[in-house]
This record gives structure tokens, sequence and C-alpha cells, in this order.
């Protein structure tokens, strides 16, 4: 392609300036989603309205209870944690209805695994025991992962998701 050279050059709008980072003694600043252990009256920051509040100690120790709860109760825990403290706290909240999810489509998937192996039991046992059990085991280490993962952020007063490839969204 040629360019006529008695038409002049497109003007391109001029870059625009970088935001001014955030004072780093600002209360918020201690860290993406995590409020400093100070809980004095702080002047809110721009933006505060879509800022959570800052969880209590008890508060985010239920949290990461919600979670530890699920490999050895199920859903019977996180949905007494749910139950107690939903109107309460929204960090108690929000984790213990991730928690009841996280364990309600554990579950499901487990209840899957064993149709799958009966189906394929079947056919024949060896090939449901080669098949049914290392899908049952990647997906209890896989959801033991991220139960981990979110008990130790819930405990950190972080708020986390689960991936949604991993845990549908059962409780709000």
């Amino acid at each position: 392609m040629s360019s006529n050279p008695s038409q002049p050059a497109p003007e391109w709008p001029a870059p625009a300036a970088p935001a001014a980072p955030e004072p780093l003694d600002a209360p918020w600043a201690s860290g993406p989603g995590r409020w400093p252990a100070a809980r004095a009256s702080w002047p809110a920051p721009a933006g505060a309205a879509d800022r959570p509040e800052p969880p209590e100690p008890d508060d985010e120790r239920l949290g990461m209870l919600s979670y530890l709860g699920v490999p050895f109760l199920g859903p019977v825990l996180p949905l007494a944690v749910y139950l107690f403290k939903r109107h309460t706290s929204a960090f108690v909240r929000y984790h213990s209805a991730q928690a009841v999810s996280l364990a309600v489509t554990a579950l499901l998937y487990t209840i899957c695994v064993l149709i799958l192996g009966a189906m394929l039991a079947l056919d024949s046992l060896n090939l449901a025991l080669v098949i049914a059990v290392p899908v049952a085991a990647l997906l209890w280490l896989a959801i033991l992962g991220y139960v981990i993962l979110a008990a130790f952020r819930a405990y950190r007063g972080h708020y986390y998701r689960v991936p949604s490839w991993l845990c549908a969204t059962i409780v709000r």
C-alpha cells in the first residue's frame, strides 16, 4: 500500500496520563482484599461503597472452619455455620455458602463416579477399578487442595472464589 504525500498523516490521540497510585499509608493498602488489623474509624476512600467491611477475627475463624469441615462432615458443618451466622456477618455467609456449595458439588461428583464405576462393572470389574478409582482420587485431591486454599484465604481475611469448573454455586 502506498501513501499519498499530499494527505496529512492521521492524528493519534495522546496517551492518557497514568492514574496516581494510592498512598501507602491508606488503610486499604495492606494488600488485595485484606484489611489491616487496626479497625479504627477511617475516612471513606473513593469507591468505598464497593469495598466489603473488614471481617472480625472470629469471622475469619468461622470461615476457615466452614471449609475444613467439608472433608470430614460434608455439608453439615458449613450449613450449620451458614444458618447461624448468615444475618450477622457477610464474610462468614460468603465463605460458609461457598463451602456448602463445594461440599454438595463434591457429593454430586462422588455419586457420578459411583454410577460410572457401577456401569463399567457391568462389563468388567477390572475396567471399573482402573477407571473409577483414579477419577475419584483425582477429584478428591482437587477438592481437598481447593478446600485448604480457601480455608487459608478465609483465615487471612480474604474473599476467595473456588473455580466454577469445580464448584457450582448452590447456596448464595
